[in-house]
């Protein structure tokens, strides 16, 4: 029996030790393994922000195109759509886009709409809507998208007089996707009259839009729907159009099909017609299919990308880009990164060599037991992504030191036999530590990335620090 606690004694300091170790090789090497006839480090990278890693510039102007096209109008003089050339374009309010060209569907003419036909100069923004107001609430639509969709680092300056926006994004984040779901979607939502143009219900009946996915029992494949849930307006409107938007044979034999399109600022999404009467207050739209399991997460994003834009308010002003996108250069040098990288390693080592030259078998275990607790840190930064900033850093140089400090104590008691070295040197650093644990926990639900990436750092770097040096540390080094 006591040779028995003898040797889990011995052991499992060594599996510490040897665990320590496996963590700093991945820490700072990484994990490689073959893909597509190269190596790939499974290991993620840092999240850099854009002070370390470079901005992407847009400049944005009101559009101010207009051209004279033939539309619908109502008794009151209200455009309710453009009238179809025949190419399968159209409209659906008075700021007008032309829908992409679709192939699937054959448009059946229907003169009668019960509108007379103007021609009209259609002005993608008019004077009345170019407003202080909605140049501001244009600003702060493209900042909750942007936040929705995730970007790093954003900032939008507006020029409220002219209503010209410059918005910065983190090089480090998928720009296209940013660009497609935040700065180019205006968020207009309707259904038309395929043949005609004629607009039948718009975005003030959706109460509200979410990606779902249904499996095929069959194939075990996914599809990805855009689930639409409309007022009881929309339900009415739904179910008359299901009883005309049908496949039919016309006077002649001949099989006709009358369809609606489904559109997303002015793209249709769907060209559907109706076999029977829908009377159903949701309306499921397929926007893929034959997903795979693993791949539907992937794929319900970008669904969801578009629900967002339908749930939440239209942007008032109509914005097209000015000049090129540019890309401006982070004033770091191109090797800081690197530079910062090795200058931790070489830290390390100092304090490895320190501590064994002080403290001997105990300093050499605590310079491995240092160096896995910062690769430790490094790990979670990566994984919890977050922004690594020129603050950050210092803030990851800061835990290294206070670490270093604590360890030093630490230490300095074993080696003095003091009783109860780990606690009396826990309660005499953590007093005067503390007040920082509570401000970093605050700072990382700071707004700004430079502020919450110092606050992140540190909150995460001393939590580990305290879970590590109490559950590992102390069992190492105490046993020595």
């Amino acid at each position: 029996m006591l040779k028995s606690e003898k040797l889990t004694k011995i052991l499992l300091p060594i599996l510490c030790v040897i665990a320590s170790i496996a963590v700093i090789i991945i820490a700072f090497v990484g994990i490689y393994v073959p893909k597509l006839n190269k190596l790939k480090n499974i290991i993620p990278d840092y999240k850099l922000g854009s002070e370390v890693d470079g901005i992407i510039e847009y400049r944005f102007v009101p559009d101010d195109s207009e051209e004279e096209k033939e539309v619908y109008v109502d008794s009151k003089g209200a455009i309710r759509g453009i009238v179809s050339d025949g190419s399968k374009t159209s409209s659906s309010s008075e700021s007008v886009e032309v829908t992409s060209e679709l192939e699937e569907a054959e448009a059946t003419p229907v003169d009668d709409t019960g509108f007379a036909k103007e021609t009209r100069t259609i002005r993608e923004n008019e004077a009345s809507v170019l407003t202080k107001e909605n140049f501001e609430k244009s600003k702060k639509i493209l900042e909750e998208r942007l936040e929705n969709a995730k970007a790093t680092e954003y900032a939008i300056r507006l020029d409220d007089k002219t209503g010209n926006m410059v918005i910065e994004l983190s090089q480090n984040d998928d720009i296209a996707y940013l660009y497609q779901v935040a700065l180019s979607a205006h968020g207009e939502f309707d259904i038309i009259d395929y043949q005609t143009g004629v607009v039948l219900m718009d975005k003030s009946h959706l109460k509200n839009a979410q990606a779902v996915a249904y499996p095929d029992s069959e194939t075990n494949k996914y599809t990805i729907y855009l689930q639409l849930e409309l007022d009881e307006a929309g339900r009415n409107i739904i179910k008359e159009i299901s009883k005309q938007y049908i496949q039919y044979t016309d006077s002649e034999g001949t099989e006709q099909t009358d369809r609606v399109s489904i559109r997303v600022d002015g793209a249709a999404i769907m060209t559907p017609f109706f076999g029977e009467e829908y009377d159903n207050a949701v309306l499921n739209i397929p926007i893929s299919k034959d997903v795979e399991s693993v791949d539907v997460e992937q794929y319900k994003e970008s669904v969801e990308a578009i629900a967002f834009l339908l749930n939440h308010e239209t942007i008032p002003i109509k914005y097209t880009q000015e000049g090129r996108t540019l890309f401006i250069e982070s004033t770091l040098a191109d090797n800081t990164m690197d530079i910062i990288y090795w200058s931790v390693i070489v830290i390390l080592i100092i304090v490895f060599i320190t501590f064994f030259v002080m403290f001997r078998a105990r300093g050499l275990l605590a310079g491995i037991m240092n160096a896995c607790l910062i690769g430790l840190v490094m790990l979670v930064l990566k994984y919890v992504k977050v922004v690594i900033s020129i603050s950050s850093l210092v803030a990851l140089y800061g835990v290294i030191v206070l670490n270093i400090i604590f360890l030093y104590q630490y230490l300095n008691r074993l080696k003095q036999n003091k009783e109860n070295a780990y606690f009396a040197t826990m309660k005499n650093y953590y007093a005067i530590v503390f007040p920082l644990v509570v401000v970093s926990f605050i700072y990382t639900f700071f707004v700004s990335v430079t502020v919450a990436g110092l606050g992140s750092v540190l909150f995460w770097g001393m939590l580990l620090q305290i879970i590590y040096n109490t559950i590992i540390v102390k069992y190492v080094l105490d046993g020595k």
